[in-house]
């Protein structure tokens, strides 16, 4: 759903595998490539086999296979912005600090799943519907501050949230790219706090901490 609805949708972008496919792969672009109605066919491109998918700014090109790892999924953190720009900036920010901690350490593992890193509708797990998994998180809704029924959560002054999902191949890595992450956005003008989403361990049973001398060695 991500390659499909993330990449596949971004301008000029294609997507390739990093991964060995031995002994764990994936047909990801076979069914991506379903997109084509028809239309997609296989090629060899850039040394790499490939499933081609006509669309209307040219072409999207992905490779047949995928291999997969055991990883973990699901770092988050919170930029609490005293105005809209001032939560997107910092975010932004921290973005780009995990891209550079992830060039640093050499690694491709670290992703943020999000188009441009940044979800602007962080969730809560579990709904008032059956059929849903999640929904908004009421208590943290700028606008909904102050309704009958909703007990706010927000500090006083803050105007919008924007969140990073932050995953990685092992715990170690997501709580270093977390602390990149901080470091790269606190200075941001207009940003009045990091947190982060708390799901009271429903969501898994790691623990990614604010402050590195919490954080397991």
């Amino acid at each position: 759903m991500r390659v499909s609805q993330n990449v596949l949708t971004c301008p000029t972008t294609a997507c390739f595998n990093v991964l060995p496919t031995e002994p764990n792969w994936f047909p990801l672009g076979r069914k991506v490539a379903y997109f084509g109605d028809g239309h997609q066919f296989k090629d060899e491109r850039f040394g790499r086999r490939v499933r081609v998918i006509p669309i209307l700014s040219g072409e999207f090109v992905i490779e047949r296979r995928f291999g997969w790892a055991d990883g973990l999924m699901g770092g988050n953190l919170w930029f609490f912005g005293e105005t809209a720009d001032g939560a997107l900036n910092a975010a932004e920010r921290a973005v780009e600090g995990v891209m550079a901690f992830s060039r640093e350490a050499k690694t491709s593992a670290v992703s943020l799943p999000f188009p441009g890193g940044v979800a602007s509708s962080g969730s809560k797990a579990g709904s008032k519907y059956k059929f849903a998994i999640a929904s908004t998180y009421a208590e943290y809704c700028p606008t909904l501050r102050g309704k009958p029924g909703v007990e706010s959560k927000l500090p006083d002054g803050v105007a919008s949230v924007q969140e990073i999902i932050i995953n990685g191949p092992d715990l170690k890595t997501i709580a270093a790219a977390t602390q990149a992450a901080i470091t790269a956005a606190k200075d941001t003008p207009g940003l009045l706090r990091i947190s982060a989403g708390n799901y009271g361990g429903r969501l898994g049973k790691s623990f990614v901490y604010l402050h590195p001398e919490k954080q397991p060695a």
